[in-house]
């Protein structure tokens, strides 16, 4: 018995080691062949076919963002922004300390509950921008404003102190002089005054002039929003588009907000409600804490206290559904600007500002009712917008070279240009063929025994649209299967990821679809890698899909889709995120001039052949 285990093991090691000796062999075959392939790489290019369409209009209903503004193109014409909203009142049951039940019938056990009388001194809309923080270094200055954002020892202020220095003692790196007392920070010995919880921000997602003024206005919106579908009998979501502006179409009342303004990108300042009698100074002067940068807008005070504060308690507040249909939103517009200014507002946070008084029953502390008081307190309460929204896009005076050319595409004839913005004009493409059958030049390639290393579509700018407005060109792209709006293999099969804190919408980098640029720091194309797909079509003979072409914001967002109307009210399915970008860009088709075949859209393959 002893031997035959000995025999077993002597044979599982010699098995072993015949084993390791046979993948040294394989491995070091392996990296001979990998090689030899590379030393044999070869290209080819093939033709993609590009048709242009235009969106009649586009599924809008709760993105993620809200837009307000206007932004002029030579080319592409004007499109103006305004939306819809309704209000979340699901929090909103209390005002002051007691419920309206509790005000009116009183407490035989708590003489504190008493008739509050609830009035409003103040109602804002608040519309914040997004903004960021970022802080390369750590020093206590963003990088926007910062004189070296990779350097603690920076001196962005320029008074001899450096940044980090400035942030640890708890004064303002930004300011030679932090508290405005005239004594620069490196002779001031008292800089108490400063509020150290006063930050900087730099604001996104507001592009043109930002000292541009323009005509805001505010309206009570009286068209009901169903959340619900009436006509799949109330089985499915509503949708609302692109050009339901109630505004136009006459579904408003009350005008809430009607001033022209500019923007303001400090921070708001919100002050105590309350004192405390034993302390110096009167806190009711001092600022309790800091809101982000954002448009706040006096609206009608009158109006609300009619429509909300009065209604505490009543079946017309006490859901979202009763409330929904009595005040059914508001109408958020932007009209006669002294220049181009267009804004991507942050809808999540948006919300609405009720600021009131109240009585308030005052014990002082002792059980002795002779020095009771009913005081005047001060509070606020928050109304966030939510519900349905509804984006609102009016884009006119488009150049009719794009109507020629979405005319010349709807009777299959390949587009000379690629007109994209996301909410208006999008890019059928086709590989290999017009018609996505097996052309001869893909037949003969897919004959052959190859290995396909790397497959590209390129599409070059065509700067004598995009030259003066380079600035606004949209940073990525993004292709998809045209047919159903789902993100083709090349997509699913990236992971990549860019971790630098600045980065935006650049994940999924190998999949491509950035703007590139050249050694001048001009841009030039965009570039996607769509190697999966074009393998599985030459070597499993996977279908050749159609590729729907359009402009992304945030591609790690590309699975909610939206439903976007073709002038022939064809049905096709968009990326929501395709729709939240208003910037376009024109690009070289399949069928450019002469002078520009160079720069035709293409499809690059690289592959080895075994």
């Amino acid at each position: 018995m002893h031997n035959k285990r000995f025999s077993v093991i002597l044979l599982i090691i010699f098995s072993l080691s015949l084993f390791t000796s046979c993948n040294k062999d394989y491995y070091s075959v392996g990296i001979e062949l990998l090689d030899q392939q590379f030393q044999d790489l070869k290209s080819e290019t093939f033709p993609i076919f590009s048709y242009q369409e235009s969106l009649e209009r586009v599924q809008t209903n709760n993105l993620s963002n809200v837009h307000l503004g206007v932004f002029n193109d030579d080319f592409f014409g004007q499109t103006n922004s305004g939306f819809i909203s309704q209000l979340n009142v699901a929090l909103l049951e209390t005002f002051g300390e007691w419920n309206q039940n509790e005000e009116t019938e009183g407490s035989l056990t708590d003489i504190r509950v008493i008739n509050e009388q609830e009035e409003l001194t103040a109602v804002y809309l608040d519309l914040p921008f997004y903004n960021n923080t970022n802080d390369s270094d750590g020093d206590g200055v963003i990088d926007a404003y910062d004189a070296d954002p990779n350097n603690v020892e920076s001196d962005s202020d320029n008074d001899g102190l450096s940044d980090i220095i400035e942030f640890q003692a708890g004064i303002n790196p930004l300011s030679n002089d932090s508290d405005n007392d005239g004594i620069l920070d490196p002779d001031d010995t008292d800089n108490s005054s400063y509020n150290v919880e006063q930050r900087v921000y730099e604001i996104d997602s507001v592009f043109g002039n930002r000292n541009a003024e323009f005509d805001l206005k505010v309206y009570e919106l009286t068209y009901y929003l169903s959340s619900l579908d009436p006509a799949n009998n109330f089985e499915s979501l509503k949708e609302y588009f692109s050009d339901d502006d109630f505004y136009k179409k006459g579904y408003y009342g009350k005008t809430l907000h009607d001033d022209r303004v500019s923007l303001d990108f400090n921070e708001v300042p919100v002050l105590y409600n309350e004192d405390d009698p034993t302390t110096d100074p009167d806190e009711l002067t001092q600022v309790n804490y800091f809101e982000t940068p954002r448009i706040r807008i006096p609206l009608d005070t009158e109006f609300f206290q009619r429509s909300v504060m009065n209604l505490e308690g009543s079946e017309k507040i006490v859901n979202q559904a009763n409330f929904n249909n009595f005040f059914k939103g508001i109408i958020v517009r932007a009209e006669n600007f002294s220049d181009d200014l267009y804004m991507m507002l942050d809808i999540f946070n948006a919300r609405i500002v009720l600021e009131y008084n109240y009585n308030s029953y005052n014990t002082n502390g002792t059980d002795d009712i002779s020095d009771d008081s009913i005081d005047r307190k001060k509070t606020s309460s928050i109304i966030p917008l939510g519900g349905v929204t509804i984006n609102l896009y009016d884009q006119v005076n488009f150049d009719q070279k794009i109507l020629t050319e979405v005319n010349s595409s709807a009777e299959n004839i390949p587009s000379e240009k690629i007109y994209l913005n996301g909410s208006k004009f999008i890019s059928k493409l086709k590989l290999f063929s017009d018609d996505n059958s097996i052309s001869d030049e893909l037949s003969s390639f897919m004959s052959k025994n190859v290995l396909i290393n790397e497959a590209n579509i390129v599409l070059h700018l065509d700067d004598n649209i995009n030259n003066s407005s380079h600035k606004f060109l949209p940073e990525r792209l993004y292709i998809y299967s045209y047919d159903n709006g789902d993100p083709i293999e090349d997509y699913n099969k990236d992971f990549s990821i860019d971790f630098s804190p600045t980065a935006i919408n650049s994940n999924k980098f190998r999949f491509g679809g950035m703007l590139q640029y050249d050694s001048n720091n001009k841009p030039t194309s965009y570039k996607f890698n769509i190697t999966n797909h074009v393998s599985n079509i030459v070597r499993y003979d996977s279908l050749n899909i159609d590729l729907g072409l359009t402009t992304m914001s945030n591609i790690d967002d590309v699975f909610t889709l939206k439903n976007g109307y073709l002038p022939n009210m064809k049905k096709v399915s968009l990326p929501s995120s395709s729709l939240l970008l208003p910037f376009p860009v024109a690009l070289f088709g399949s069928s450019p001039d002469q002078a520009n075949l160079s720069k035709r859209i293409k499809l690059e393959v690289l592959y080895t052949e075994y």
